[in-house]
């Protein structure tokens, strides 16, 4: 054998653990990303409920047929049924009947719709629990 090779399979006196400590390192780093990304899109997921039931609500109340507010409650707490915590009509869900700016003849009908996300991992000083997302909606009423 020449002078600075080495056989197959054998490793230097200083390379044993260098594997087991790189990955000692990496694996809290990776899981860290994993966790902020799935963090992420069930955030993203709550807050895009939140925004289409605010919309569908308002579309709702635009009909211009009379629907009463608590159907338009009705509907929203339906489709915010598929996230964990529950929304409260009285303080989560906002109807209000206005006149539209520019047009007093014309009637507005605007829905606001609030829920408290309770994150999977909860990290204090990073993220609020819960976090608060909040979406308004509004649309002028059909006659």
């Amino acid at each position: 054998m020449a002078v600075g090779q080495r056989t197959t399979g054998t490793r230097g006196r200083g390379e044993r653990g260098q594997s087991m400590v790189e990955l000692a390192l990496t694996i809290p780093v990776l899981l860290l990303l994993l966790v902020g990304v799935v963090e992420v899109g069930n955030a993203l997921n709550a807050y895009m409920t939140v925004v289409d039931a605010a919309r569908d609500g308002a579309r709702l109340g635009s009909r211009g047929s009379g629907v009463p507010d608590s159907q338009i409650n009705t509907l929203v707490v339906t489709e915010m049924g598929r996230l964990p915590n529950t929304v409260n009509p009285g303080s989560d869900i906002t109807v209000t009947h206005n006149p539209m700016a520019g047009y007093p003849n014309r009637k507005s009908m605007r829905v606001t719709v609030c829920y408290n996300h309770s994150p999977i991992l909860p990290v204090p000083l990073v993220m609020p629990n819960p976090l608060r997302m909040c979406s308004t909606t509004t649309m002028p009423v059909v006659s």
